[in-house]
């Protein structure tokens, strides 16, 4: 499912959501929503106000997640939104993230997923933290008890220690 991103909108509710955001840049900004596109093995256009300024790098690592798209002098970064969910040929497929009404109304009305930038932010943290290891199980339930550990088991709670006949279940015998 494709993203299409409002840039600076996402950009400045990451500076809002924490103190560890204060420090972001546009291009980290960018790269961040690289990395959550390559663990979604999707795509995203994010989308900028203006003209890319001289200098200034568009490669993002991981590269290939991320297109970046400026509106230009002439049109507001909204409007190029606006227009990119207009000539979208699968909208029911695309999430926009945007909290501008004007972009939301635009994807509703076409039936795009909509997620405003907090929302997106928060989910892009929670899938980028590594996720919790599994707790490792001892040895002795895949490989069964070592020699002469039953009974120990067997007085540990409580059950007869004599050795049952091959035809009798043990479980049928605890009354």
């Amino acid at each position: 499912m494709p993203y299409l991103v409002d840039g600076y909108n996402v950009y400045h509710a990451a500076r809002k959501m924490a103190d560890q955001f204060s420090h972001i840049t546009t291009l980290t900004l960018c790269q961040w929503i690289a990395r959550d596109m390559q663990s979604l093995k999707d795509r995203a256009i994010v989308v900028f106000d203006g003209k890319k300024l001289r200098g200034q790098s568009l490669e993002i690592l991981p590269a290939g997640f991320v297109e970046i798209f400026y509106s230009g002098p002439e049109q507001d970064a909204d409007s190029a939104l606006e227009d990119l969910i207009q000539q979208n040929t699968a909208p029911r497929r695309l999430t926009v993230v945007s909290a501008d009404n004007r972009v939301r109304k635009a994807a509703r009305h076409r039936r795009c997923k909509r997620l405003k930038s907090p929302e997106y932010l928060e989910e892009l943290i929670w899938r980028q933290q590594t996720p919790p290891r599994r707790p490792t199980e001892p040895i002795q339930k895949r490989h069964g008890l070592a020699e002469g550990e039953l009974p120990d088991w067997l007085e540990r709670f409580g059950l007869p220690n004599d050795k049952p006949d091959e035809n009798e279940n043990i479980c049928g015998r605890i009354k």
